[in-house]
């Protein structure tokens, strides 16, 4: 089956392409367009019940032919009310045309309602084992062409047009009396086998087109070997390749879906080309070599396990021992000295509550004086501690603020995690 199609041209566009590809459709002048503001131009990805040009024959001069915007999905002239469930009838078996006993709204409509559809290629889905891959079929190039511009095909096909008995506007908006058609399929050509079991009927040259549109005399639908459908039969020499995924989704519009997925500006050759021309980044920067403490903790480690390592000022230089990548947690040696530093931060909070609480007894009953309070050594970190030596303030010092309690408790490290209420309060401070 074709379930979608290309068509982005504008409609100045279409009218340059038509010409160019059927010139004697422009015999007696430009052909005239009903309803062409309904037509949505600069469209990759035509889908079911959305509206595109379709040629067929001038009812007001049958040697011309004329464009009228349809809706895609043949709606037959006696429906009574709009469809509301999906549309099968996108799609007409060609078979069914050429058998008179096959019976079916197909014969009533291949005598006079006969249709051309351009496109600039369809689209099938190739199935595997677990997924579809989409496909683009068009002509082969031109040198008048371009893979963003390919030339123009025509679906054979067929259309009605319905009137419906209510005053009421169809759902979707479209104009009463409402033009629907359908695409005609029959079997692959040899080269194109291997995509899929249908394809659409395409027509290229003038002769066919004339005759599936019975432009001049009426001649309606012919049998036998030459007749009217001598024309429903596969076209060898299709182009098919791969095309993005995103065209299965309706609604989507890209000019990148109907090229190749190589060719794209962010498929495969771009990727390569962008990863050729990306400059390489270091690893490392300036400013990130361990420092001398860190260096010597990991030798220590090292000969702890037994690994003898010799690194110097020089080879600290050139980024030895540089962790580009980052170990898992606890592995690393930055992570054993970040262990032993909150360790350590806890006994410090710990001798700075103890301080405190003694410092409380003392101001309920005990007279010190100016009696000073032991040093609290801060044990030495791994990355270099410091000890902070703290004094009690005397009586004389008054509302004085206490810099070495302050600056125990404020450490640089540990910035305003703690504070300590000033001298002569009982009261308690929430942490």
């Amino acid at each position: 089956m074709c379930g979608r199609y290309a068509l982005a041209l504008s409609n100045e566009e279409l009218y340059d392409s038509l010409e160019a590809r059927l010139p004697r459709l422009f015999e007696n002048g430009r052909p005239r367009w009903e309803r062409q503001q309904d037509n949505r131009g600069g469209n990759y990805n035509v889908a079911p019940r959305q509206r595109a040009p379709v040629i067929r024959r001038d009812p007001e001069d049958g040697e011309r032919g004329m464009i009228e915007t349809m809706q895609w999905g043949l709606i037959p002239h006696w429906t009574k009310h709009p469809p509301t469930g999906p549309l099968n009838t996108i799609n007409a078996r060609s078979e069914g045309l050429l058998d008179p006993s096959s019976g079916g709204m197909w014969h009533a409509l291949k005598g006079y309602k006969r249709c051309i559809v351009p496109a600039q290629g369809y689209y099938e889905w190739l199935k595997k084992p677990s997924s579809k891959i989409p496909h683009f079929t068009r002509l082969p190039l031109s040198p008048e062409t371009t893979i963003d511009h390919p030339p123009l095909l025509f679906f054979a096909g067929l259309y009605d047009i319905v009137k419906y008995d209510t005053r009421e506007a169809y759902p979707t908006g479209n104009p009463l009396p409402l033009a629907t058609y359908t695409i005609l399929t029959t079997e692959p050509s040899k080269d194109i086998r291997w995509l899929h079991d249908r394809m659409p009927v395409i027509l290229t040259e003038w002769d066919d087109v004339r005759d599936w549109l019975d432009l001049g005399e009426v001649r309606g639908w012919r049998e036998g070997k030459d007749g009217t459908g001598g024309v429903l039969r596969s076209h060898a020499g299709l182009e098919s390749y791969p095309v993005p995924t995103e065209v299965g989704k309706i609604g989507n519009n890209s000019p990148t879906f109907i090229q190749p997925v190589s060719e794209r500006k962010d498929g495969i050759k771009s990727f390569f080309s962008k990863q050729q021309s990306s400059p390489v980044k270091p690893k490392k920067e300036e400013g990130s070599h361990p420092s001398p403490k860190q260096v010597k903790t990991e030798q220590v480690k090292e000969e702890a396990e037994g690994i003898k390592s010799e690194i110097t000022p020089k080879d600290e230089e050139k980024g030895l021992g540089d962790d580009s990548n980052a170990p898992n947690k606890g592995d690393s040696t930055a992570d054993q000295i970040g262990q032993q530093n909150e360790e350590e931060d806890k006994e410090v909070v710990k001798a700075g509550k103890e301080q405190e609480t003694g410092k409380r007894k003392r101001s309920e009953g005990e007279d010190n004086g100016d009696e000073e309070i032991q040093e609290i050594d801060k044990p030495k970190r791994g990355t270099g501690g410091h000890q902070t030596k703290v004094v009690r303030k005397t009586v004389d010092e008054g509302d004085k603020e206490q810099p070495a309690i302050t600056n125990f408790f404020k450490s640089p490290s540990r910035p305003g995690k703690t504070t300590v209420p000033k001298s002569g309060s009982s009261k308690k401070k929430k942490r």
